[in-house]
């Protein structure tokens, strides 16, 4: 129980002082800490958002803007599902996509979410 005691101290010693010898090397373990839970992060999407994003790619010809929209827009399935529920039931306005471009990224975002409740 002593070495616990004496463990939990030192943790929170190493955390609380900020002396340069101590500040520098935490903050450099905390930083690629954080650096390795935000990669980690971005690796997982969505399966129906993938499938969506690569037949959209495949389907359409994309512009450099609209090629960053589609990767920012539809990174996860909670993400493909608030742009079709916003722009295609919903009827609202997009900048990047309208008319029958519009309508055919609808089909596709349909499909991949109807695959994905399939499952």
């Amino acid at each position: 129980m002593k070495k616990f005691l004496v463990l939990v101290v030192v943790i929170l010693a190493l955390f609380t002082i900020d002396h340069p010898m101590i500040k520098e090397p935490r903050e450099k373990l905390l930083g690629e800490g954080v650096g390795l839970l935000s990669s980690a992060s971005n690796v997982n999407r969505g399966p129906a958002a993938s499938m969506a994003r690569n037949r959209i790619k495949s389907e359409l010809t994309l512009s450099e803007t609209e090629l960053e929209y589609l990767e920012e827009t539809m990174q996860t399935d909670e993400q493909l599902q608030l742009f079709h529920t916003r722009y295609c039931r919903s009827k609202d306005l997009n900048l990047y996509f309208y008319e029958d471009r519009l309508n055919k990224v609808c089909d596709i975002t349909a499909t991949a979410l109807a695959e994905r409740r399939g499952k």
